[in-house]
């Protein structure tokens, strides 16, 4: 077993590299390799991996890549030696090796036996060589952090000394050729190292090659100039007066026969010929390439000026997901370039090539004239023709579709005037000093621009709504929009309409995305066939799945396993380009997606490859985990439902359950961001006949996110799948507690009448299935619709009769929500004591279960029992009370209520200028909220501040528009409420029929509904000094009311 720390990071078990796992998995590995045989304290490797910024969880993600690292290390085996082994020191870990198993270690030995040897011992040269040969590239190549930077500037310099050192011992020994071509390389990589310059000249003049050792003088002298603004050292100065003094000596004969010279055989025949010019090998421009404007800005800002550079071109490295257009950029940006590289454009196409690092330079050797490549029978050689027949030119080569580092590394160019431009699925983050060009999706004109450039703008034009829908589908990627405009250029007769139908058709939208050998489904089976066994099933399950946007615990819960587990899956599909993540400028939650041409691919592949069983019971999985995550969020509902997934867990046969050793994916804000992918996975459950775990999920969501927010349309949307996912199933009982989740939809969306509806269904349903649970729960609601309407007569026995049921069952959340209910109906029909006995129970409750907003609501329903009993401080104590309990929680849709109830108490107590900015402010929160009664409600209330302040003609404004909104809600209490204070204004007014009519239809009302109300009428006339109300005939009362 080998671990690798002078390149890029590895673990081979002979020939065989061995996956190490997530980026911050290696980095661990790497942590501890640096320190091989010295223990590294915990806290010191969580700095190294996670720099300053740790997860809360490090330690417990740090002790899950640490057994996942033994598990690769006991895995690669250990031939006759002792294992490689990660253990436990006190306060760190430790990572036991020998150096002939830790390539780092065996630099260091190497380094000091030597160091102990005399200069010229042969002995002290080949243990510097074997130093040198374990250099194999950046150290740590490709692992990020500030950490692994220095480390790597470290071990860099330390490298170079070796380097150095070995130079000069095999100058000695005289072997000038290799050395040369050694500190070529090294020198490509730091140019402006003059230690190496010196012995690369120095070996270049002992190596017979005069005339380069002058040249690269100069080369140096130039860069040092320019980059720094000095000249060289005095050494360096020194050796190159000695060269062109003659007065360095210069072994007698030819050269020795390990080293190449640019031009000769390696094999020692016939010196090849010099590379010929190889002219223009573009293949044709794409002249209608659209988007990607920045990005074609910065390439030809990067490559555009080829002789003003004195340093080497960065290679530049166009990538991006199948379909994406990088052969088009790439093919169009060379032709932008072709005046500046005109000693030719070298275009090689690696598609379907392996990693053989030496096909492509056979290939661009080939395209320069080399015919004879046997007389290179080695890469060295082939390397070393192709930098001699790079030199002094300006060249522009391009590689298409390279699929690994491996294949272009070698044709990185180390001499100024040559541009390699490279174009791949994957990102070759490990070339040396590239420039990488990240190629996005079009944008939606950019689409339509570029359909309008093949199949003409008149026609684009003609049928603009049929193009939208067919951009649309395309989802920015221009393989399916040349694709799909291929197809109407074809047949120029045909309706862009007509392929927009067929192809909305999910199930045969791939198979219309195909014309001229040009196929979508090829293109992404390119990177799902190179996809490991668990990858490509995670890849399967997820399209089987779909929906919007995802996270690692929907992998981990498709595939059954833990979320670390999903994240090196998901690694590996980012890698392949078959799913991308999102932007996340907050970087708070990683967020996934699937191209949904993608998706559509993987869906196929799975109902080809997966049986239907194996299907449903991952997404029942993915289903279950979303209901118990779901489960964390939201408060106990102050409005009684039946929880399916808490009463039936057994009916959801969970099957996977984040593990107590994963990171934990569940913040405050978590609901939030995942409700678009939850909404769609109960969608796609129903649409299964996952009848359990789709209207499990949906009644998990009713407490976590709908019952306190305003979102109706994904509240909707949920609860109408699932209901007929459970008619379909005939599972009453879900099909009970969806019933009452649609019924507080209703509630909440101010449909009354429909709510009392849904109510008594599910009542029905859940008395036949005997889930005596759920009946109560939906008495429950059903007495909160009536009550809320003002029928509170209705609503009493349903309340009582819930109320004891649910004491029974010890569900104290619905046994205090009833409760509340109570106290409300009773305050309304003017029982004061009870109210209040009824209201304290339930504060009570609400209070122990430590919900805020049960306890807010009935504080101040307290408050305004004391407001209709004419206690006014007693009441403004209560109501602000239950402000405050709003205000601290950020509640502010909760505080329109609370301002609502101080309001009507600083009116009576001749305080109306408190009103007027919390009353605008609470109106605007409950429009914006869609909240229909509390806008009805509070416009009432702004009436009455008008009232209260003579501005009558804006009273009857507001309150005839607060009465229409009631009229609009059917809600009788609150026309009725807000007729009595129209009176009141006409009264003021002093037009008595007006006052007279406005009264009596509220009277009636109030005897109808039987509320506190209609023993007040006496008062109204004597307080707004009217006559017409004595003909009311309604017994004396207190101005006071529940609004």
């Amino acid at each position: 077993m080998q671990l690798r720390v002078l390149g890029e990071l590895q673990v081979r078990a002979g020939d065989r590299p061995l996956d190490l796992g997530p980026t911050k998995q290696r980095l661990v590995l790497a942590a501890l390799a640096v320190d091989a045989g010295r223990a590294v304290p915990v806290e010191a490797l969580i700095d190294r991996v996670w720099d300053t910024a740790p997860p809360t969880e490090a330690r417990g993600v740090l002790h899950t890549y640490l057994t996942r690292i033994r598990r690769v290390l006991a895995g690669a085996g250990s031939g006759d030696g002792p294992a490689v082994t990660v253990t436990r020191r006190s306060g760190g870990y430790l990572l036991e090796a020998t150096p002939d198993q830790v390539d780092l270690l065996r630099l260091g030995k190497l380094r000091d036996e030597a160091a102990t040897l005399p200069p010229r011992d042969p002995r002290r040269a080949q243990m510097l060589r074997d130093a040198v040969e374990l250099w194999t590239g950046e150290p740590l190549d490709g692992l990020p952090g500030s950490w692994a930077s220095r480390v790597r500037e470290g071990l860099r310099q330390e490298l170079l000394g070796v380097l150095l050192d070995w130079a000069d011992s095999d100058l000695e020994q005289g072997r000038s050729g290799h050395v040369a071509d050694r500190l070529r390389r090294a020198l490509e990589r730091d140019p402006l190292a003059e230690p190496l310059a010196l012995r690369l000249i120095r070996a270049l003049h002992l190596n017979g090659r005069r005339a380069e050792a002058l040249d690269q003088f100069t080369r140096t002298r130039m860069l040092l100039a320019d980059e720094l603004g000095v000249d060289p050292g005095p050494e360096l100065q020194a050796l190159h007066r000695e060269i062109l003094r003659g007065q360095l000596p210069v072994p007698a004969g030819p050269p020795r026969a390990e080293p190449v010279p640019v031009e000769a055989s390696p094999a020692g025949g016939e010196a090849l010929p010099p590379p010929t010019a190889p002219g223009c090998q573009l293949p044709a421009d794409l002249p209608d390439h659209v988007g990607c404007e920045s990005e074609m800005s910065l390439a030809l800002t990067v490559l555009g000026e080829p002789q003003k550079s004195t340093k080497a071109l960065p290679p530049m490295i166009v990538s991006g997901p199948g379909g994406v257009g990088k052969t088009s950029f790439t093919l169009r940006l060379a032709h932008l370039l072709r005046a500046a590289y005109p000693d030719g454009q070298i275009f090689v196409s690696l598609d379907g090539q392996g990693d053989d690092p030496g096909h492509a330079l056979n290939r661009v050797l080939r395209a320069l004239g080399v015919a004879d490549l046997h007389g290179l029978p080695t890469l060295a050689d082939k390397l070393s023709q192709y930098r001699s027949a790079l030199s002094r030119r300006r060249l522009l080569i391009v590689v298409d579709g390279a699929t690994s580092a491996e294949q272009v590394r070698p044709l990185t160019p180390g001499a100024p005037g040559v541009a390699l431009i490279v174009s791949s699925r994957s990102r070759l983050t490990t070339i040396p000093g590239a420039c990488h060009l990240e190629l996005p999706l079009l944008r939606r004109e950019e689409s339509i621009i570029l359909l309008g450039r093949i199949v003409g703008a008149e026609k684009v034009r003609a049928e603009r709504e049929a193009v939208d829908g067919l951009v649309d589908m395309c989802e920015g990627l221009p393989l399916a929009l040349r694709i799909v405009g291929a197809r109407l250029a074809a047949r120029p007769h045909r309706r862009v309409a007509r392929l927009t139908e067929r192809i909305r058709d999910e199930r045969g939208r791939l198979d219309e995305m195909e014309a001229d050998g040009l196929a979508v489904r090829a293109s992404i089976a390119i990177g799902y066939e190179a996809l490991d066994p668990a990858a490509a099933r995670a890849f399967r399950l997820l399209g089987f799945l779909g929906g919007p946007d995802f996270a690692e615990w929907v992998v981990a819960a498709l595939t059954g396993e833990g979320v670390d587990r999903a994240e090196e899956l998901l690694e590996q599909l980012i890698d392949a380009r078959l799913v991308v993540v999102m932007e996340n400028p907050a970087g708070r939650y990683v967020r996934y997606r699937m191209h949904d041409l993608v998706r559509l691919y993987a869906c196929e592949r799975a109902v080809e490859e997966e049986t239907t069983a194996a299907l449903h019971a991952a997404v029942g999985r993915a289903l279950a985990a979303a209901t118990q995550l779901s489960g964390r969020h939201g408060e106990p509902s102050p409005y009684a439902l039946a929880p399916l997934y808490r009463q039936a867990p057994d009916a959801m046969d969970a099957q996977w359950r984040p593990a107590s050793t994963d990171p934990d994916p569940v913040r405050p804000d978590w609901i939030d961001v995942e409700a678009p992918f939850l909404i769609a996975a109960v969608e796609r459950a129903a649409a299964l006949g996952l009848d359990v775990a789709a209207c499990a999920l949906a009644d998990a969501l009713v407490v976590a996110l709908f019952a306190t927010g305003s979102d109706f349309t994904g509240w909707g949307r949920t609860h109408s799948a699932a209901l007929e996912a459970a008619r379909a199933a005939g599972n009453r009982v879900a099909e009970a507690v969806v019933e009452c989740g649609i019924a507080l939809l209703r509630y909440r969306e101010d449909r009354f009448a429909e709510a009392l509806v849904h109510y008594p269904a599910a009542v029905a349903l859940f008395d036949a299935a005997g889930h005596v649970h759920g009946a109560a729960a939906a008495r429950n609601g059903f007495g909160t619709v009536l009550r809320e309407l003002g029928r509170h007569r209705e609503a009493v026995p349903l309340l009582t009769a819930a109320a004891d049921t649910l004491d029974r069952l010890g569900d104290e959340n619905g046994a205090a929500h009833a409760r509340y209910g109570l106290g409300y109906c009773h305050r309304e029909l003017g029982d004061d004591e009870p109210a209040v006995d009824w209201l304290t129970q339930a504060n009570d409750r609400y209070r122990r279960l430590g919900h805020w907003r049960g306890e807010a609501l009935t504080t101040r329903g307290i408050g305004l029992v004391h407001r209709a009993r004419g206690d006014l401080d007693e009441a403004e104590r209560w109501c602000a009370r239950a402000h405050r309990l709003a205000v601290e929680h950020g509640d502010e849709y909760t505080a329109c209520y609370t301002v609502q109830a101080l309001a009507k108490i600083w009116l009576r107590s001749d305080r109306a200028e408190l009103a007027g900015g919390p009353l605008a402010s609470s109106l605007a929160i409950c429009r914006q909220r869609r909240d229909r009664f509390g806008v009805a409600l509070i416009s009432r209330t702004i009436g009455e501040l008008q009232l209260a302040v003579g501005d009558l003609d804006a009273a009857l404004e507001t309150l005839t528009g607060a009465h229409a909104a009631w009229r609009e809600l059917g809600h009788d209490l609150g026309q009725a409420r807000t007729l009595r204070d129209i009176g009141a204004v006409q009264a003021r007014r002093g037009d008595q029929g007006a006052t007279h009519r406005a009264w009596e239809l509220a009277s009636a009302t109030f005897a109808a509904l039987g509320t506190r109300e209609q023993a007040e009428v006496e008062q109204w006339h004597r307080h707004w000094g009217c006559g017409c109300a004595a003909g009311l005939g309604a017994p004396d009362g207190l101005a006071a009311t529940r609004g």
